[in-house]
């Protein structure tokens, strides 16, 4: 019902019936917001469309007040539209910023700034209660392979659809690009076989892509507080299954180049 009005209110001038009369005309064009005005006994009404940068996101009205006084209540709904279109600009500039000081836009996964700031609040976190955590480091093989032999291009979209494969397998846990190839994920509240069924997900949907190749590592504590030797462990595990892939893919060893 909401969505018809705009075939009446026009230019974001606001509509202003004063009395039955006018209200009926209403019912010419929108039988069905005659209909319920009509229902919920509103004879008189001043209704103001709210827009931020040209886009229609809203209303606000006054039902039902003294005719004499329909243009004070006109501008006030008019200067409160203007000020929550202010509050609205304000808060999506913040948005933004708290986006991109947080978000790697490439991925759409956190960034190394989230990352960051998250482990320093788990490391310090002074609440008595006790949450497991589960570590798991993707680190993406041949990334460097194929910016040199295929272009930055290719390159990015390599790390697009590694970030999909990762965004898949681990729904509703957090996910982090921590530079270049390296991605990892926090498992807050997993249990260890959790940790490990979500390590063998990740590799066979890997397995099923058949595109991408990444070298895992996974660690589990008991306690939030120990997130920094849960990164560790599951840093030095990453490195180990990496050793073992290069070893079995030395074609691909370009490390060092």
């Amino acid at each position: 019902l909401v969505e018809s009005w705009s075939s009446i209110v026009h230019d974001n001038k606001p509509l202003i019936i004063k009395n039955v009369v006018e209200l009926q005309k209403i019912n010419a064009n929108n039988p069905a917001w005659y209909k319920s005005l009509t229902k919920s006994r509103v004879y008189n009404l001043v209704l103001c469309p709210l827009s931020f940068e040209g886009e229609l996101i809203g209303y606000i009205w006054a039902t039902n007040f003294e005719v004499d006084n329909t243009e004070r209540i006109k501008d006030t709904l008019e200067l409160t539209t203007f000020f929550l279109s202010s509050e609205i600009s304000r808060f999506r500039l913040l948005n933004r910023l708290h986006m991109l000081s947080t978000v790697d836009l490439l991925t759409g996964a956190f960034n190394r700034n989230a990352m960051n700031s998250r482990v320093d609040s788990m490391a310090n976190d002074n609440d008595p209660g006790v949450h497991p955590l589960g570590v798991i480091f993707a680190d993406l093989n041949g990334l460097k392979r194929v910016n040199d032999t295929k272009g930055h291009e290719a390159g990015d979209i390599l790390l697009k659809n590694a970030a999909l494969i990762l965004q898949e397998v681990f729904i509703g846990y957090e996910i982090y690009r921590a530079g270049g190839d390296e991605f990892f994920i926090l498992l807050k509240d997993a249990s260890k076989e959790e940790v490990i069924e979500k390590e063998t997900e990740l590799r066979k949907a890997i397995a099923a892509n058949g595109t991408l190749s990444f070298a895992i590592g996974h660690s589990y504590v008991e306690s939030t507080k120990d997130v920094l030797r849960a990164f560790h462990e599951a840093d030095e595990s990453m490195y180990a299954d990496k050793r073992k892939f290069y070893m079995e893919h030395k074609e691909l060893d370009q490390r060092r180049g």
